[in-house]
């Protein structure tokens, strides 16, 4: 039997950073308020669904229990604050992968596997168009499990947080430019996915000061 509060938004590298922007929006208690039903929320969906994966647990289940929790105590505003919250964690991500991929030669090695990177990015998901070269890497997904999980559980609005999360994150591999203009959980057909080489930014600096 799973202990109470096991699932916990503290718990998360990427969720518990939260706590401090709902305090700077709504003040300190307030935000307390709404950090404890999203814990709430979270404990019961993953306590009520046994085979959860554990995509479900870190992320899906975390995302709709703030989203709930939001809208409960901010009628109307739970879209706009989670999006933001989605927006700012994954601009921390993308920092530390920046950081992550700095060193010489990383960015070609990103290159030389991205055959297998774009397969375990998509494992899980329907997906249509799919190319992949030396320098490009596009796709159309036309089947996502996290929004079909965020409307199976009846809070599709949820996987925009996730949406927006991805869209800063993947700005932060050295080497590689990301666009992405269409969102499933955004009202799209589906999520559009294009990967460029480009010119490291080190590499840029070095020739310009050599």
């Amino acid at each position: 039997m799973r202990k109470k509060y096991r699932y916990k938004l503290d718990k998360s590298m990427i969720f518990r950073r939260f706590l401090t922007d709902l305090k700077t929006r709504y003040g300190s208690e307030t935000a307390a308020i709404i950090w404890r039903d999203a814990n709430l929320e979270l404990q019961r969906l993953a306590t009520g669904h046994r085979g959860a994966k554990r995509r479900d647990l870190t992320m899906i289940f975390p995302a709709v229990a703030l989203y709930r929790a939001i809208e409960s105590r901010a009628p109307g505003e739970a879209l706009e604050v989670t999006r933001a919250l989605g927006t700012k964690a994954g601009s921390r991500l993308r920092d530390i992968f920046l950081k992550l991929t700095s060193l010489p030669g990383i960015p070609a090695l990103i290159w030389k596997k991205m055959p297998a990177i774009a397969r375990k990015l998509t494992d899980g998901y329907e997906c249509e168009d799919v190319v992949v070269d030396n320098r490009h890497c596009s796709l159309r997904i036309t089947g996502c499990p996290i929004y079909n999980r965020t409307v199976a559980l009846g809070c599709p609005e949820a996987a925009q947080l996730i949406c927006c999360l991805d869209k800063e994150y993947l700005n932060g591999f050295r080497g590689v430019k990301y666009t992405r203009t269409k969102s499933l959980a955004e009202g799209d057909a589906y999520c559009d996915y294009l990967l460029e080489k480009s010119r490291d930014r080190n590499e840029k600096n070095n020739n310009h000061h050599g």
